[in-house]
Formats: structure tokens, C-alpha cells, sequence
């Protein structure tokens, strides 16, 4: 690939004339590129233009970060002339898998599903199992996702827990027909089968979207270390992990939101609501559904969140250990939007932007000052 075919692409993407595939390529790459000695002539505008462009789309920049603003400006002209580089132009026309230059290998730890007699079943999500209690088929596994059956006839909850590592997300189907998807890094205690004039009650660490069979006789409630959701009938998303306030974000119908040490005070919120304990009270505020409930697209969103606390999203997301020794990063917020992103090019994109180095040591990825 010469200069001219080069300039040419990345002009298309300017004009946005590219294809997705070309312009995945390019906004994927654009981040991860380690030499910066290749030299490349292109006219300063459309440099600073692809650029622009790709902050706008990849990454936002909120008041207390904008002196961060000059860092991507400064790598701007060197990473738009390593970009149309020969090297990975061609790599791109000739090769239909593009790795990054730099792979972290992780291990996919297993789905755990305890019994209520201690026993622990490995869940392997490429099988189909069926699972029995005294004889009796309480559970269909296919795939990524449970189906308990139920029983009519049981009196005496039993309650089963489920694990699910980091780097793994598990959907699951309750006894009396509730829907819990279960967030990465996430554990829920619940019973085989939910038991007649008894509330139907789950208890939650980390983060799940539930959505709960109506039922005027039997509320549904969810327990977490900090707050309890009592519920009827409705579509909710609660995140308890131990870095976040612990809140629930309502989609539809309607819930009661109160602090375990305080049952008796309950808040009330209606869609497009959260409620969060914060300063020793509850709070509500209005905030973007779709945007509450993004991970469960397998998206990985920041919304002026500290970079402490993306950490932790990126190592449950991956399946990765980060040691952040640039303390004075944790403090910084951030805004921004990823999907598809290898944790590489995610790691490269922040490091762009905050102005940090990073090794990867015994698969432990390592944060360090420039």
C-alpha cells in the first residue's frame, strides 16, 4: 500500500465514506500503534479532522478533565502518520484477523452453582445438563442460561448459590418464572422453588437485571449487603458491588427501595429513576435507562466515574488484575463508551488520554508514571 492509497482512506473517513470494516480498522488501531518512528505526509487538517472525529466517538471529556485534552492534540499528528502506515494497511487488506500488537491471556474461570448441601457443580455453558433434587428435576441448563422448574408441592425453602467469575455474565430463570441476568463478578443466593405464603426472596452481591413475575400475594425481594428492593411485578437493575454506592435503577412498573437497617422507611421510584444510599440516606435522582443497563449489551460504560472505580469495571469485564502504582490517576474522572475493544486497545485509548505507561507482568497488567 503506497502514501496515495494511504491519504485516500483516510480522507474517506474524514468525508465518512468508509465502510464499518474500515472504519472499525482505523478507530481500532488508531490507539494501539507503540512506534512512533515512521514518518508520513499528510495535510494538517485532515490529520487533526480523523482525530477529532474519533475522540468525539470514543471518548468524551468532562470539566476536570479537560487539561487532558492537550495530551491526545500532542499524540494526534504522530498516531493519524502511524495509522496510514504501510505496514498496517497492508496488514489490514491482507490478513481478515487483525490482533493487537500486544495479547493478555486470561483464563475463563467457571460458573459455580452450590447446592444446599454443599455440593459444587462446575457449570460448563457449551453442554446442556439437567440437574435433580431427590429424584426430582428442579433444573434445565442450555447453554448460558438456568430454568428452574416448579414444584407445587414444595413446603421447606432450599436455597442454592450461584457464582459467576469475572469475564463471565449468566442468565437465569427462577421457579415462579422471574428473569435475573447476573453482571460479571456477581454472586445470587436464591431458593429452588419459592414457597406458598412466603415473600419470594433473593439475596444479591454485585450486580443483576431482574425481571420479576407479577404476583399481589407474594412480593419479591431482593436483598443486598446495604439496601433491600421489594417488588411486585417489574423490570429493575440493582448494582451492589462493593466500590459503588449500592442502588437500583427502575425500567418499568414500580418498586420500594429502604436501607436493611431501616425497613420501615421505604422509597418509592417510578421508571426511569434511581434511588442509591449515599451520606446515610436514601437519594433519587432521574437517569438514562438504557444507558443504566448497557452491560448487559456486553458494553463497558463510564460516566464521569473515577478511574479507581474503572479499574475495577475493566478487571471484571476482562478477567484481568490491574495494579495501579499512578496513584495520582485514581481521582480523575472519565467518560466513555466501549464494546468490542480488546483490553489492550481499551487500556490504550486511557493511556492516550491520562498520560500513563503500562507492562504486563505474569499476566498482571501494571500502571505506571510516564
Amino acid at each position: 500500500m503506497n502514501n496515495k492509497r494511504a491519504k485516500k482512506l483516510l480522507t474517506k473517513y474524514v468525508q465518512n465514506e468508509c465502510t464499518a470494516e474500515e472504519k472499525k480498522f482505523l478507530e481500532s488501531y488508531l490507539a494501539s500503534f507503540q512506534n512512533k518512528e515512521i514518518d508520513f505526509d499528510f495535510d494538517e487538517a485532515i490529520k487533526n479532522k480523523v482525530w477529532l472525529n474519533i475522540v468525539s466517538e470514543t471518548f468524551e471529556f468532562n470539566q476536570k478533565s479537560k487539561s487532558y485534552f492537550k495530551t491526545y492534540l500532542k499524540y494526534a499528528a504522530t498516531l493519524i502518520i502511524l495509522l496510514a502506515s504501510a505496514y498496517w494497511i497492508d496488514k489490514y487488506i491482507n490478513s481478515e484477523n487483525i490482533k493487537p500488537k500486544i495479547e493478555l491471556a486470561t483464563n475463563q474461570q467457571a460458573i459455580i452453582l452450590k447446592t444446599a448441601d454443599n455440593n459444587k457443580i462446575v457449570i460448563d455453558t457449551k453442554e446442556k445438563q439437567s440437574l435433580y433434587n431427590n429424584g426430582q428435576l428442579v433444573c434445565e441448563q442450555k447453554g448460558e442460561a438456568f430454568d428452574f422448574k416448579k414444584n407445587v408441592e414444595t413446603t421447606e425453602l432450599v436455597f442454592n448459590e450461584i457464582t459467576i467469575p469475572n469475564g463471565r455474565t449468566f442468565k437465569m430463570t427462577l421457579s415462579d418464572g422471574t428473569f435475573v441476568h447476573l453482571n460479571a463478578g456477581s454472586i445470587l443466593k436464591f431458593p429452588v422453588n419459592f414457597v406458598k405464603n412466603k415473600p419470594r426472596e433473593v439475596f444479591l452481591s454485585g450486580e443483576a437485571y431482574f425481571e420479576v413475575t407479577k404476583n399481589k400475594k407474594h412480593p419479591f425481594i431482593v436483598n443486598t449487603k446495604q439496601i433491600g428492593i421489594k417488588v411486585l411485578g417489574t423490570h429493575f437493575n440493582v448494582n451492589s458491588y462493593e466500590e459503588a454506592c449500592p442502588q437500583t435503577v427502575l425500567a418499568e412498573g414500580s418498586i420500594a427501595v429502604y436501607h436493611q437497617q431501616n425497613k420501615k422507611q421505604k422509597q418509592l421510584i417510578v421508571p426511569g429513576q434511581k434511588a442509591f444510599f449515599y451520606n446515610n440516606k436514601m437519594n433519587v435522582k432521574e437517569v438514562n435507562v438504557e444507558r443504566s443497563l448497557s452491560w448487559r449489551e456486553g458494553r463497558l460504560l463510564f460516566n464521569n466515574n473515577k478511574f479507581i472505580n474503572i479499574i475495577k469495571k475493566i478487571e471484571r469485564k476482562y478477567n484481568v488484575t490491574i495494579q495501579n502504582k499512578y496513584t495520582e490517576l485514581n481521582k480523575l474522572r472519565f467518560k466513555g463508551n466501549f464494546k468490542d475493544e480488546t483490553v489492550i486497545d481499551l487500556l490504550n485509548t486511557f493511556k492516550e488520554s491520562a498520560g500513563f505507561d503500562y507492562t504486563i507482568l505474569n499476566n498482571q497488567i501494571i500502571i505506571n508514571k510516564p
